[in-house]
């Protein structure tokens, strides 16, 4: 075989996130034959900002992607002739691009079609899979995923190949692990009484838009995180999007906007808790702990050897999005995390590693170049035109896309 062509196509920050950092991986790995990738944007209302884009892409090598209509993107499928489509997006947009692309690519071979999800995936619900029934492999980044994925696609009588890999951009992460006992770069910007050396001084906070999830809950963090500043830690709160821009999710209540309107009635300055975008990575350096409810930034953390506190404040379950983290020995509540951080964070249980995301498997490489070759040789299952699992649902994600991205986004709101 020749050179592996991989395009890669992304509706949001998130997925272009993981999209970029899988083909980093593929073309990195080593494997014959040598990945060729190329990534692209499909037009949402989702679509990142420039801004969100290269945070997304930054550190993978990969250019800012071109943003494309579905229309171009089947093009585009139909002239590059991949040999394999990994569809990163929301399930909607997911299936529209799928059905573009095999519409492209029907007078012809098709190419093999991948997809999944850019994070923790469980549960595994009838919709999530339904919109992503036609996938040839759907990619799971732990291993207890794996089966509920496969009976929850059996239901639609789908059986594509599951595959296991890690979640790419935590390769990058234990490149930069800080050495056990390694001390704190830079100052505190207040005197922390008992603070031990090797403890960490400053706090980022990976926000998310849906949890916690109602205004009250939201002032109730970011009153607790001011608390921590009393106790001498540097607060930052990494936020997904600015005020105003679109994300993987609606977010109702901006953290940001938020301690603005409300931080005098908290009895706070405004400068004791801090905002900021970028690269999660920026973030991430020594003498540095990470919070969350259930963001994925807290795995990458947990792999940079960082100190890591999943929040239990809000409960612990599916609506809250950290199921899966029960068992990690990183479960506290916000006023318990002074007193974890001064004894140097808590420590993860080895067996929950192992077994949920800081696994050391990965499939992804060899899977697809199986379905290159399968794809190469005309011998992937055939696959009829999408039918699409909600018809008024295709015709709404359909209708935006067609449009200019700020119309389409004001429609939405």
């Amino acid at each position: 075989m020749t050179g592996l062509r991989v395009l890669a196509v992304a509706d949001s920050d998130s997925y272009l996130k993981w999209a970029a950092w899988s083909l980093a991986r593929l073309r990195d790995d080593g494997g014959t034959p040598a990945v060729e990738p190329v990534a692209v944007v499909v037009r949402s209302p989702l679509a990142p900002t420039p801004e969100q884009a290269r945070a997304a892409v930054a550190g993978t090598g990969l250019t800012t992607p071109a943003v494309l209509s579905p229309g171009a993107v089947g093009r585009l499928a139909a002239t590059h002739r991949p040999d394999v489509v990994l569809i990163a997006a929301t399930g909607p947009v997911a299936e529209l691009v799928a059905r573009r692309v095999l519409r492209a690519t029907r007078s012809g071979r098709r190419p093999a079609l991948v997809t999944g999800l850019p994070g923790m995936a469980l549960p595994a619900t009838p919709h999530g899979t339904g919109w992503r029934r036609w996938a040839d492999a759907f990619v799971v980044h732990g291993r207890h995923e794996a089966d509920p994925y496969r009976a929850a696609f059996a239901r639609h009588g789908a059986a594509p190949h599951v595959v296991l890999s890690r979640l790419p951009f935590l390769d990058a992460a234990a490149d930069h692990a800080a050495p056990a006992g390694a001390p704190p770069s830079g100052t505190p910007s207040r005197t922390s009484p008992r603070r031990v050396p090797g403890t960490p001084h400053r706090v980022v906070v990976a926000a998310q838009a849906k949890v916690p999830a109602t205004r009250d809950q939201r002032v109730r963090l970011l009153d607790g995180l001011a608390r921590l500043a009393d106790d001498g830690y540097e607060i930052t709160v990494k936020l997904r999007a600015r005020a105003g821009e679109r994300q993987t999710h609606n977010e109702p209540h901006p953290l940001d906007v938020l301690w603005t309107a409300e931080h005098r009635r908290l009895g706070r300055s405004a400068d004791e808790v801090g905002f900021a975008v970028g690269p999660m990575s920026d973030h991430l350096t020594p003498g540095t702990a990470l919070l969350t409810v259930s963001s994925t930034a807290g795995l990458e953390s947990l792999a940079r050897g960082l100190p890591t506190v999943f929040l239990a404040d809000f409960g612990v379950g599916r609506e809250q999005l950290n199921e899966a983290y029960l068992g990690s020995g990183c479960l506290y509540r916000l006023d318990e995390v002074a007193a974890v951080l001064r004894a140097g964070g808590p420590t993860p249980d080895p067996a929950w590693c192992e077994d949920g995301y800081l696994h050391r498997g990965d499939d992804l490489g060899p899977a697809v170049r199986a379905l290159a070759e399968q794809a190469r040789t005309g011998t992937l299952e055939a696959r009829d035109a999408v039918v699409p699992w909600s018809w008024p649902r295709y015709l709404w994600s359909t209708t935006r896309s067609a449009l200019p991205v700020a119309l389409s986004a004001r429609l939405t709101r």
